[in-house]
């Protein structure tokens, strides 16, 4: 067997889009009508997000075109797609309204410098192997931050889409602003932008095949135009560039870039997890595997290339993605023909799109965001776990009150504090034996008798099982568990054997704990003896009675030959 030139595995690694180039011919048709269903749906999607960034229409399509041709290069997953999102561009409209402090250029400039921050953020995590953080936000925390999300953005929207004036603050600020201004709904506007919305919701359940926002978008062009909407006060988009944007850094001072770095680290955390998730969801479907720390560079080097062309943040877009694979997309190659006709767009269509009512826009943008309001999801999260409720709803609440940057960070904390929860409060059991056991299982009929309350129990000696790693936050509870079942046992306790088979891990805390618990139970008469314990754990006390952390100890491979060593004692 022939073996690859390293150069040649160097570059298959470094471009993952190496892989299928040979095999374009074989590709093309499948994924070139993929690209063109794509387009359909992204066009008027990009237009409509640059929007909720704060900046116009055609910087949407600039910041697609980047995610399109990066990620098809570097990216691992054959059906994502790359390109602005909702919840990232929000994002971006909170971190950099407060520094632009409404001069237009220096919006642009900051959005951009916030796309490259957040790139090389991205970047230098996937070089630094940290794939793995995007798993410390927990899917109930993100489910109840995109439900917050979600009906942010809706509430903003809605001025737009009734004809009513705008206001700024936070969510329950708009609200309130906007029940007030009720009675100012103009009557154009606001039949443009409900026909859009309904027009965009009707096509996705009859015909989820059509691109909906697309029909929306020729429709509330034709109507702009047969029906002159200008001329009754329906807001339009206007003159749209047809050029390419201008490619470098963006023009703002180094104490910006500063400014936002921590912005950027939240948008990071959420395009990561966004797209990670969708990315693994796809290949599973498809039978592959993508790899995590190479995702975090493509989508880094897209976030880049946004930011060098006058774009903003960007990451994965699973309702596009979904299109692609609806239609048969195997490779990135759907991708790169897809950036080549936003670029025609970019230079072709934009006149066409002048004439297309703000109310539209509105409509594509909040139709897109109904299905992160997934009150099925809280509903089943209530009935399985209510703490893993409780975090939904925590971080629901953390983007309505603090807004979508500050429940980013409320959702990080969560995820955390829920880590250190489950850990504080490991599930523990005290054992008895059951008879009729399997007898090939060396540890036969031990069993909780908690559920098992006819297990048989010995006079004198506890069973006590600990289900988790001993550390920081749960040593104390390890040792007072035992404490108090010694201190209630009848007749006095004179063994107790802690089943260590599901004990991982033991830190300077937990050893430092078993060493005082020791001290104690000697001083009662009490033997504290360890069965199962797994090879780490037992190298790790005995490393600790060496240094005199802790005392001397007996340990049995099995329950059963700790509970006849007690036996034969007694």
């Amino acid at each position: 067997m022939t073996r690859e030139p390293g150069w040649r595995a160097a570059v298959r690694w470094a471009i993952p889009a190496s892989e299928w180039m040979p095999q374009w011919r074989i590709l093309i048709r499948r994924d070139a009508v993929a690209a063109i269903a794509v387009w359909a749906v992204l066009v008027p999607q990009a237009m409509a997000y640059a929007t909720l960034a704060g900046v116009p229409p055609v910087y949407g399509l600039y910041a697609a075109v980047s995610g399109l041709l990066v990620y098809g290069l570097l990216g691992t997953s054959r059906q994502l797609n790359v390109g602005p999102s909702s919840g990232v561009a929000v994002m971006t409209a909170a971190a950099v309204a407060p520094l632009a402090a409404g001069d237009p250029a220096r919006y642009l400039a900051l959005s951009a410098g916030l796309a490259l921050v957040t790139g090389l953020i991205l970047v230098a995590g996937g070089l630094a192997r940290l794939g793995f953080v995007a798993e410390f936000l927990a899917r109930p925390v993100l489910v109840g931050y995109f439900i917050g999300l979600a009906l942010t953005i809706i509430v903003g929207q809605l001025p737009a889409l009734l004809g009513i004036p705008g206001s700024s603050g936070g969510f329950f600020e708009k609200l309130w602003d906007l029940v007030g201004d009720l009675g100012q709904i103009d009557s154009w506007t606001a039949f443009v932008g409900c026909a859009s919305l309904a027009l965009v919701l009707g096509l996705h359940r009859v015909a989820p095949r059509v691109p909906g926002a697309l029909v929306a978008v020729i429709a509330g062009v034709g109507a702009s135009r047969v029906l002159d909407l200008g001329a009754h006060d329906v807001a339009l988009l206007g003159p749209i560039p047809s050029s390419l944007p201008e490619l470098g850094l963006p023009d703002i001072p180094l104490a910006d870039f500063q400014r936002i770095l921590w912005s950027a680290a939240g948008v990071a955390l959420l395009a990561y997890a966004e797209s990670i998730a969708a990315a693994r969801s796809f290949a599973v479907a498809n039978g592959y595997e993508v790899h995590a720390n190479r995702e975090l560079v493509a989508l880094g080097a897209a976030n880049v290339g946004a930011g060098l062309s006058q774009g903003f943040p960007i990451d994965a877009s699973a309702s596009r993605t979904t299109v692609g694979d609806s239609m048969g997309q195997r490779s990135q190659l759907a991708g790169l023909i897809n950036a080549v006709l936003v670029v025609g767009a970019i230079l072709l269509l934009t006149g066409f799109f002048a004439d297309l009512p703000a109310a539209t826009l509105a409509a594509i943008v909040i139709a897109a965001v109904l299905p992160l309001v997934r009150r099925k999801e809280l509903q089943r999260l209530w009935r399985l776990d209510v703490v893993d409720f409780a975090l939904a709803v925590l971080c629901l609440l953390g983007v309505l009150f603090a807004g979508v940057l500050g429940g980013m960070v409320i959702a990080v904390i969560a995820s955390l504090a829920a880590l250190v929860y489950r850990s504080f409060t490991p599930h523990v059991a005290v054992l008895g034996r059951l008879r009729g056991g399997e007898e090939g299982d060396e540890d036969y009929g031990f069993r909780d008798l908690s559920r098992h309350p006819d297990g048989e129990t010995y006079p004198g000696l506890v069973i006590f099982r600990f289900d988790q790693e001993i550390f920081f936050a749960n040593a104390t509870m390890f040792r007072d568990h035992i404490r108090e079942l010694v201190a209630r046992a009848e007749p006095p306790v004179r063994t107790v054997i802690v089943d260590a088979s599901a004990v991982t891990h033991v830190d300077t805390t937990g050893l430092d704990m078993i060493g005082e618990l020791q001290r104690e139970l000697t001083q009662q008469g009490v033997e504290l003896v360890f069965a199962r314990l797994k090879g780490p754990v037992h190298d790790v006390l005995e490393l600790a009675k060496a240094a005199g952390a802790v005392a001397p100890f007996r340990r049995f491979p099995t329950l059963r030959s700790a509970v006849a060593d007690f036996l034969g004692e007694s």
